[in-house]
């Protein structure tokens, strides 16, 4: 059973196993969500290689990288199916969460198409069945809700702050 997960940055590094299409597009999602990022893949394109806070090791996957620091999450992004199956292996043996891309029924974890403004992040989910699809509904979901969202989250988080501040000195 597969979890949506929203990790905060400060939940630690992540490692990415693969350096091609999926790879780069994961990697790209958690710069942006500001996630330190190890990728382990023999080839990686300069374009991913040069993203802030991506970490490269131009060499194949070996089952002591699980170990090797404490991830917050793993990601399995290869063209190898073997490979793919043995990062999930490993990840879930030692409870990390794991999105095996080629195989649903492996991850513990999956990444939902996300429209963030500011601080609201929504995000659609097909579970594996077909991204482009959680894409295309994303966007619609995103142009429902409109442009100026971040401005009303800011303004709850205010309220709520407040509402404690005065709750407290009660």
């Amino acid at each position: 059973m597969s979890i949506l997960l929203e990790l905060l940055p400060s939940a630690g590094p992540v490692l990415v196993v693969g350096g091609g299409t999926i790879a780069h597009r994961k990697v790209r999602t958690l710069v942006e969500g500001g996630f330190q990022v190890v990728v382990i893949a023999p080839a990686v394109s300069e374009e991913l290689a040069e993203l802030p806070g991506v970490t490269v090791i131009r060499r194949a996957f070996a089952h002591v990288d699980i170990d090797a620091r404490p991830w917050a999450l793993v990601l399995a992004c290869t063209g190898d199916r073997q490979v793919n199956r043995a990062v999930g292996e490993y990840a879930r043996a030692r409870h990390i969460p794991v999105l095996v891309a080629d195989a649903r029924e492996e991850s513990t974890a999956a990444f939902p198409a996300a429209h963030r403004d500011g601080d609201l992040l929504v995000g659609v989910s097909t579970s594996g069945a077909d991204p482009a699809l959680a894409a295309s509904l994303r966007d619609l979901v995103a142009g429902a809700l409109g442009p100026g969202r971040a401005a009303q989250v800011a303004a709850a988080r205010a309220a709520r702050e407040a509402r404690r501040r005065r709750e407290s000195a009660e």
